[in-house]
């Protein structure tokens, strides 16, 4: 069901939120001033004009808030939003099921519409939103508690972005760890697969293991511009904490001797990502390049802030 501007069916608070949001902002992205703080924290964030990703959204202790313009503002009754590549789309997943159901809104932020698709059933749940880079398609990662009282993988949810559809798929010896994201083609899914790489098809079938590279890494997408790299979490048995493998190929191509990252959001181009490294009793987004040499800090972090789960969601231009 479509909410547009001037429309207000009751969907639940949150879709009405994110349309007066849509409503209220422009779609473009206006250049953030100097050292920007992020609302809600003690984040900085420092973009130059002509990066070729920038902040979209960010999560915050199961916050969600969505960039519109120069500014973000939070989405009430959501708990993350990821924009597509070229920022015409998001999805946002809310926090709690409605119905017995999971959902995801869809929101076209170029045309100012948004759709409510249902995903998945209790006791499922459907999160870890990837968008493919041609726009149309998310995957989301489905799961369920497990015996331990964590969560564990069973399979993926492919949102098709045009039809407003959503399809739930069942992927027998999942990794129970595994997150999906998709090939750069748009044709597959990848996910770690004990301690390796795991390519799927979209119907769930194996395609392709790639063994002891490590779980694919890196924000939004785990590979490269080109498509030809794939980033990893080293395994275990290297010194090195972050690997890049020959996507064709399957070898390794390059361990970078960098600083232990907290996390990785993501390839900033061919040669050179975004880490997340701790720093004087916080954390710092450093651009990194494949050699390990910093470039540039791209956000200061909080320790307090860290601690409470932020994360910075990086959308490619």
């Amino acid at each position: 069901m479509p909410v547009t501007p001037g429309i207000y069916r009751l969907l639940g608070s949150a879709v009405t939120a994110i349309s007066v949001i849509l409503l209220a902002q422009p779609a473009a992205h206006a250049a953030l001033p100097a050292d920007a703080t992020l609302p809600g924290t003690r984040v900085t964030v420092q973009e130059n004009a002509g990066d070729p990703l920038t902040v979209s959204s960010y999560t915050l202790d199961n916050l969600a808030y969505l960039r519109r313009g120069g500014t973000f503002a939070k989405q009430s009754g959501y708990q993350e939003i990821t924009v597509a590549p070229g920022g015409a789309k998001a999805l946002a997943i809310p926090t709690s099921y409605n119905a017995g159901h999971d959902s995801v809104l869809l929101a076209d932020l170029a045309a100012e519409k948004a759709y409510k698709v249902q995903t998945v059933q209790k006791p499922l749940v459907a999160h870890f939103a990837h968008w493919s880079r041609d726009g149309r398609k998310v995957v989301l990662t489905a799961q369920r508690k497990s015996e331990s009282g964590g969560w564990a993988t069973t399979g993926f949810v492919i949102v098709d972005a045009v039809a407003k559809t959503a399809r739930t798929v069942t992927v027998p010896g999942v990794d129970a760890g595994a997150r999906f994201r998709w090939t750069p083609d748009n044709a597959q899914l990848v996910a770690e697969y004990q301690g390796g790489t795991r390519f799927y098809g979209q119907d769930g079938a194996i395609r392709r293991t790639l063994a002891k590279t490590g779980s694919p890494a890196g924000g939004e997408d785990a590979f490269s511009p080109s498509g030809r790299g794939m980033m990893t979490w080293c395994p275990a048995s290297y010194a090195e904490y972050v690997c890049v493998w020959d996507r064709v190929s399957g070898k390794l191509s390059v361990k970078v001797k960098t600083v232990r990252p907290t996390a990785l959001l993501g390839w900033w181009d061919e040669r050179s990502f975004i880490a997340v490294i701790p720093a004087s009793n916080a954390y710092r987004a450093v651009l990194v390049d494949v050699q390990g040499r910093p470039l540039r800090v791209l956000a200061e972090i909080s320790a307090d802030d860290w601690n409470k789960k932020i994360y910075l969601s990086y959308t490619r231009s």
